[in-house]
């Protein structure tokens, strides 16, 4: 990203806030400085949908209205924004909709967020075993991910190993299969049941006829 782009954009208005997840997603977005500096401005109008004036945008960033007007044909092909054509008292007026740029963030922050969990479960089994883990094991582990096991459950079958003393994917990969069979999909699922079977356990004890016996 070029520097000049925010600079100008903090001397066009200082009270614009620059979002920091435009920042941080702008290589992944493939946007030019000019998209950026538009999504800029227009997230700073704090409503969804924002009236087309040419003009006036043009104006706000002091950009010609030709350039002005590939850059919003940009990121609407790119469908990161679309124009909604509306009829007011008789009157047509475009507006801008921030609605598919929302959306596509908010993939992408999801996404961030399932890799930063992803390497972190890689860290988590290193830490539990002492040692690093070999390229079979991390393949094993990612085969898991992969089958939509939640990395939930894979702490949680990992947890099991480590307190029954055993440190090997195997016996974690036969945990994981146990409780898929059983239709366990998080560590909330585990819970209950254990909990379910030792009320059924206590409540069997207390009807217990110790008398007779």
């Amino acid at each position: 990203m070029n520097k000049n782009i925010i600079d100008d954009l903090i001397k066009v208005n200082n009270n614009l806030i620059i979002p920091s997840y435009l920042i941080k997603y702008y290589e992944i977005l493939d946007i030019s400085d000019y998209d950026f500096l538009l999504l800029v401005y227009l997230i700073n109008q704090k409503e969804d949908k924002i009236i087309l004036d040419v003009k006036k945008i043009s104006e706000d960033l002091f950009i010609d209205q030709s350039r002005l007007l590939e850059v919003i044909s940009n990121l609407t092909d790119k469908k990161y924004i679309s124009i909604e054509v509306k009829k007011n008292n008789g009157i047509i007026e475009e507006y801008i909709s921030l609605e598919l740029i929302y959306s596509k963030l908010k993939l992408l922050m999801i996404e961030n967020k399932n890799n930063e969990k992803t390497n972190d479960i890689y860290s988590t089994f290193e830490q539990e075993f002492g040692r690093t883990l070999s390229p079979t094991e991390y393949e094993t582990i990612q085969n898991w991910i992969e089958s939509n096991i939640s990395i939930d459950l894979i702490k949680s079958a990992l947890k099991e190993a480590i307190l029954s003393g055993v440190s090997n994917i195997r016996y974690i990969d036969k945990i994981l299969f146990e409780w898929n069979k059983k239709g366990y999909k998080t560590s909330e699922d585990i819970v209950s049941n254990r909990k379910y079977k030792d009320d059924n356990y206590v409540e069997e004890i207390y009807d217990y006829d110790w008398l007779n016996e």
